[in-house]
């Protein structure tokens, strides 16, 4: 054998095992979905549908974690400071990925770039609801208590996201005297919607659905354009001549800034793939939820102008999370 190619047998054999090794296999264990909000709300519903379906897809147990608290900000900056290496993701709701910078003076995270936008899953329009202590089951016998001698009271899942906003909207829009009461979650907020606590509540579909049908509670108004499969009985504020209070939520999962682009195309492509599936469609449409898959400039394009549009309602409305 020549120097030359006894050489070239030396260096071959030395680089074997790194030909050899490859990155594993993303994931080759259990994945964290953290979750902003208590069980129970739409946020958590949505999180737990991906998670089974990401688990079936992945081999790999996706586990959900609420971890309630600030708005969602707790998740969210769990999120940011976790390792970039996709093992703890965040399903996002609207205000903890972006809205909340725009009412909080001392966010420890910049929504936008301490979090990689990985992957919009849901979507669903607002819808207005009155609970058994109002005498109220249509948007005419509310707006007949305008000059009521007490304020009415509406919660929400924390200050400063949607359906805070959409409460000050609703004030100032209709001239009802309203007072905002704020949860750590929806489900939180609806047990006492039904208690008597509260008069009001924004929420999606899904928390409420099972406590209008039964009669418990009394949907009010659709904040979107166009009716609910769920609901076609409830009018739209469109119809109602509202068109200004059209808010929707949105839930989408994310990561850690500083997250691979190969990781991020992997995991964003695995839920696209998913929400190409007619059975996984069914089962958000049947909690009242529509399928919104986006990904990549679309996401960040779709996030950006709905921080326009909120930017516009925190001016007009002075929603402040702090003194």
């Amino acid at each position: 054998m020549s120097i030359r190619s006894t050489v070239l047998a030396l260096v071959l054999a030395a680089s074997a095992p790194l030909l050899s090794w490859a990155e594993p296999a993303y994931p080759d264990k259990p994945v964290k979905l953290l979750v902003g909000y208590a069980p129970g709300g739409s946020t958590d519903l949505v999180a737990r549908l991906i998670a089974t379906a990401l688990t079936a897809r992945w081999g790999q147990q996706v586990v959900v974690e609420n971890r309630p608290g600030a708005s969602g900000m707790i998740a969210a900056e769990q999120t940011v400071r976790a390792a970039p290496d996709g093992y703890i993701l965040l399903l996002g709701y609207t205000p903890e990925v972006s809205l909340n910078s725009l009412v909080f003076k001392n966010m420890r995270y910049d929504p936008v770039s301490d979090l990689s936008a990985i992957a919009l899953v849901a979507s669903a329009p607002l819808v207005l609801v009155s609970g058994p202590k109002l005498p109220v089951t249509d948007m005419k016998s509310l707006l007949a208590r305008k000059n009521a001698s007490e304020p009415m009271t509406y919660g929400s899942p924390g200050i400063g996201g949607q359906q805070h906003m959409a409460g000050e909207m609703l004030a100032r829009l209709t001239g009802l005297r309203l007072t905002h009461v704020p949860y750590r979650g929806t489900s939180l907020a609806v047990s006492d919607l039904i208690g008597g606590q509260i008069d009001l509540f924004f929420a999606t579909t899904p928390p409420l659905l099972q406590h209008i049908r039964a009669g418990k509670l009394h949907a009010l108004a659709v904040a979107g354009p166009r009716r609910e499969k769920l609901l076609p009985d409830v009018p739209t504020v469109v119809e109602l001549g509202l068109p200004r209070l059209q808010l929707t939520n949105w839930f989408g999962v994310f990561g850690p800034k500083a997250l691979p682009e190969p990781l991020q195309k992997k995991i964003s492509t695995d839920v696209m793939a998913i929400l190409s599936q007619p059975a996984f469609v069914r089962s958000l449409e049947d909690q009242g939820l529509s399928a919104t898959p986006l990904q990549g400039a679309a996401l960040h394009d779709f996030i950006a102008a709905e921080m326009k549009k909120y930017q516009a309602i925190v001016a007009e409305t002075g929603i402040s999370a702090e003194p």
